[in-house]
Formats: structure tokens, sequence, C-alpha cells
């Protein structure tokens, strides 16, 4: 009896002890909780916060992107206003305006980085479309890249030199002229398969050393459509001659004319005897076995 008596009041007093306990426990982790939260909105508003709008960069930029291009992506997806630095809706904002812009095929990455403060940068990196060609539509010109999507940018006439050629003289883009489909909004495929064909043997007279000269591809004539018995497509030179090239280099029935490879060997050849793709001529036919103009040439077309 007096042994149970002796624990009473120590079991009495545990209770308001482990009481005492869990509530300085809770105090404490609230206490955590408030510490952080408070740091939190100290560091978002004094230390986070950005007095402007974050600088854009364009990072891994084209060697053929003019300034005023570049520019001009960087405004359309300029922020406006100040925001934190841990702002992260800010990043999928300025994506998504980047990427429904006409000259950006896909954006990579948006993020932000140190300039001369934390997260005052954001970095963009992108996939952009590259011209492949000037497209004429009436007294209009248009740029589209290596697959017929249209450029925003428009240009007339008196600007085509300044578009067309470098610094130096050399070959920028070729003008593509006769198709018989209006052009699309910016962004989206220019529609028509002469336009298709075009672009396509202007891609491969871009690899070619001797094609400067070559300054208009002419697909007027696409499908017969004026004259089956006349060439599909005329290249221009800068001499104002014609090279009848004849069918797009992807044409299937290959047995009707000598193949885009052999039409390719036959030009070079003629250039290298000439010092010019047309050998002076003003005209030359390269789509057959044996190369036919005013007065004779001596390439012939060989299948390589």
């Amino acid at each position: 009896m007096s042994t149970a008596k002796a624990r009473k009041p120590t079991e009495s007093t545990d209770l308001p002890r482990a009481v005492v306990h869990l509530l300085l426990g809770i105090i404490f982790c609230s206490l955590v909780v408030i510490a952080f939260r408070v740091s939190r909105i100290y560091v978002d508003r004094e230390l986070a916060a950005q007095t402007r709008a974050p600088r854009l960069v364009l990072v891994n930029r084209p060697a053929w992107m003019t300034d005023l291009l570049a520019e001009q992506i960087i405004r359309w997806a300029q922020p406006s206003g100040a925001h934190s630095t841990f702002n992260r809706q800010l990043l999928a904002d300025t994506a998504a305006r980047l990427q429904q812009n006409p000259w950006i095929r896909q954006v990579k990455q948006v993020r932000r980085v140190y300039g001369e403060s934390p997260g005052d940068t954001i970095e963009i990196d992108c996939e952009y479309r590259a011209p492949a060609a000037l497209v004429r539509w009436g007294q209009t010109f248009w740029l589209v890249d290596g697959k017929g999507v249209k450029l925003p940018e428009q240009y007339s006439a008196a600007q085509l030199s300044k578009i067309m050629f470098t610094d130096d003289g050399g070959m920028n883009v070729r003008l593509i002229q006769g198709v018989t489909h209006g052009p699309s909004d910016a962004g989206k495929t220019w529609p028509g398969a002469d336009l298709a064909g075009g672009l396509e043997l202007a891609n491969l007279l871009a690899s070619q050393p001797w094609a400067d000269e070559i300054r208009t591809i002419d697909v007027s004539n696409f499908a017969g459509r004026k004259d089956p018995r006349e060439a599909q497509i005329v290249l221009i030179t800068e001499y104002k001659t014609e090279i009848r090239w004849g069918r797009p280099p992807s044409a299937p029935d290959g047995f009707v004319e000598v193949s885009a490879a052999a039409k390719v060997a036959a030009l070079e050849a003629i250039y290298q005897q000439k010092k010019r793709i047309d050998a002076n001529q003003p005209w030359i036919d390269v789509r057959f076995d044996r190369v036919t103009c005013p007065a004779p040439v001596t390439a012939n077309v060989q299948e390589p």
C-alpha cells in the first residue's frame, strides 16, 4: 500500500509535463514556419525583386541573322515591368510569345541568368527559320525558309539588291518567280508544288560554289502548264541568260530527263571550261544527254 501511494505523485506529474513539451514543440515549429515565410517575403521583395524588366539575350544566334532582326525578336518577347527572380511564370510566358514568332521554328530553352544582379537577364535558345529564297507575288517579294514557310518580311523591287546579295557581292538568297498561289500568313507554309520545286532547286544550288551567277529560279512553266515541251524550271543568270534546267530535282520520272546530279555535273564542267555558268550563250539546255545551245558546247551531260 505504501509503495502504490508513493508512485501516484510521479504519475500525476507526467501528464502535465508531456503537455508542456508538446506545446513547446508546436510553438517552436510555428516559429520556424513564420521565420521561413518572413525570410521568403524579405528575399522576394528586397533581394529578388527587380527594379526593371529583365534583359533578353539570344544565345546560339545564327550567322545569317542581322542585328535588326535580332532586335525585332527581342522586342517581340520582351516582358514589361519588373518581376521577381522566383517568378517562373515569366519564363513560361516568354517562351509562349517566342513560339508564336514566325522566325522561330522551336524554342529550346528560356532561362534566367546572373547579369549585373541575380536573374536580371533571360537567355533565349531557339531554332530559327533561315531564309532560303525570295518569292515574287505581283510587285511584292517575300522571304520563305527552306520548307516554304513564309516569313514576316516583305520587300519592294527597289530593295531586292540589299536582300539578295551580301556586302561583298556574293549571293545571299535567290529569287523564285512564276508561282501560281498567293502567299500564306506569316509562319504558315506557302502552298503550291511549283514553289516547293523551286525551293528544292534553290537548296541544291546553295551548296554549289559556282552558283552565284544564278540569280532567279523561274517556275512559270512548272508541270508544263504553258508548254509541255519546254523546261519546267528555268534558271536566269546575272547576265540575263537562261539555263533550261527542267523538272525539279526529286521528280520520279528520271527517264524523261537526266538526273539532277548529272545536270549539276554538266554545269560544273561548263563553268570549268568557259568560266561562266551559261557558257557565254543566250541559253543552254541541260535536260538531256547532250547539252544544247545556239552554238556548240563541248560539255556533255554524264551520269556521275
